[in-house]
């Protein structure tokens, strides 16, 4: 796991133009750690102490509601990044994270982070890059929500995950999926169909690979659009 911690940094667009030497330093201040299915990691409001990279397993990043009408924002795999806005400005977190599998973290510590920051005006400026492109995701999920209908979100969530990490397939089961889109199970299951009956996507056991990506993208904007 050690080993699988230190490739996963320097795959993070955040960490990928750095020099082996500052990777090596941020590592050295990294720990890993396992999580299990149904744990809370951080709730909305505790203090951002740190962001957390999954080497194994899938987490639910989630905006908690006094109705108990809780609304999923995303669902994260391995390779991928949270934590990282509470962690850069400080402030408490935003939403809760919780582990929807059991699986491992790598964990990297604010003090480490900020003394990066302050040696490296370059790793700053990324973090900007990085906290806008997250800020206008939830930006277009949001609109994607009121906007467009479930098919319509189905692929835009998966063509954002494509584009997020360069990668045909999506790791995803339909009931993590149905959550992030806000529809039933049966629901996606059944929009899923109607797009692999079109040929634009491939569907397998917690995996959905984007066979036509023009055609995905063209049924989000309306150009194409199933019944």
């Amino acid at each position: 796991m050690i080993r699988d911690g230190r490739r996963l940094l320097a795959r993070i667009p955040l960490f990928a133009p750095f020099e082996p030497a500052d990777l090596d330093a941020l590592f050295s201040c990294a720990y890993d750690r396992s999580m299990h299915a149904g744990e809370t990691l951080f709730q909305q409001g505790d203090p951002g102490i740190s962001m957390m990279a999954i080497l194994a397993g899938e987490v639910r990043i989630v905006l908690p509601s006094e109705s108990g009408q809780d609304q999923v924002l995303n669902v994260l795999t391995q390779g991928s990044v949270f934590g990282e806005i509470a962690l850069f400005d400080g402030k408490p977190r935003s939403a809760d994270a919780v582990a929807a599998t059991n699986g491992r973290l790598l964990v990297i510590e604010r003090a480490a982070t900020m003394r990066l920051m302050e040696r490296d005006p370059g790793f700053a400026h990324r973090v900007v890059e990085i906290i806008c492109a997250r800020l206008r995701a939830t930006i277009a999920q949001l609109d994607s929500m009121v906007f467009q209908d479930v098919t319509q979100r189905l692929a835009a969530y998966l063509l954002q995950r494509h584009d997020e990490r360069g990668l045909a397939r999506v790791d995803i089961t339909q009931n993590a999926l149905g959550r992030v889109v806000g529809s039933a199970r049966e629901t996606v299951n059944r929009r899923l169909r109607d797009l692999e009956g079109q040929g634009m996507i491939a569907l397998s056991p917690g995996r959905i690979t984007i066979i036509d990506r023009k055609s995905l993208a063209a049924l989000v904007s309306g150009v194409s659009r199933i019944a």
